[in-house]
């Protein structure tokens, strides 16, 4: 009787241990698959410039909020410039051209780069005003800019970035990107007419 209820404890004893090893088997198997098979990704996507309004996207319509904040953001990366990041804005503006008009845009952007890194200019822009004339998808930026040569300030004056969007397919393009400067272009209409005056009365002493 002692040696049958021995045997029936070791089955018992061997049942409880294949029981207990199967089942650590499966929890050391859902420990690997959660940790690669079924593991949560999160991802957080940045997407510049800040997005702090409600916009919205169609296939070949943008809203004027996400017009205005992509030209600012557009402005800002064109309108700070130093030796050291001006090819790389460049690049990477260029992306956002479409091919039909990319020969003129990164012309003038390639040349304005240029300029800074064989002068070794740093340039800061500061934007203080944005208008979205939303039937040409176009936002013009207006802010101060100051130029240094090292730590000399060369200049400080008013600039208007003219960035005219085009959307195809959801994805928004730069078709326009140029630069006004509000104040040179006063002077010059100053001096205009009184460079007309000058001729004027040359003429009349000539006659």
């Amino acid at each position: 009787m002692r040696f049958e209820k021995w045997i029936r404890d070791w089955k018992t004893a061997l049942a409880e241990n294949f029981f207990l090893r199967s089942l650590c088997l499966l929890l050391a198997l859902g420990l690997i698959l959660n940790a690669s098979l079924f593991k949560r990704k999160e991802r957080i996507i940045v997407v510049p410039p800040e997005i702090n309004k409600q916009f919205w996207v169609e296939s070949n319509r943008v809203s004027p909020e996400y017009l205005e904040q992509m030209g600012v953001f557009f402005a800002i990366l064109g309108g700070n410039l130093s030796p050291s990041n001006a090819a790389y804005s460049v690049k990477f503006l260029s992306n956002y051209i479409p091919s039909d008009v990319y020969g003129d845009v990164r012309t003038e952007l390639a040349s304005q780069a240029s300029y800074i890194v064989k002068h070794n200019i740093t340039q800061a822009f500061f934007p203080s005003a944005i208008n979205v004339i939303d039937g040409e998808n176009r936002v013009l930026v207006e802010g101060n800019t100051i130029r240094n040569i090292g730590t000399t300030r060369i200049s400080q004056e008013k600039m208007v970035f003219n960035v005219k969007f085009q959307m195809k397919d959801f994805k928004l393009m730069i078709e326009e990107f140029f630069i006004d400067y509000p104040e040179r272009k006063r002077q010059k209409e100053q001096k205009e007419p009184r460079e007309q005056r000058e001729q004027k009365s040359k003429s009349r002493e000539g006659n």
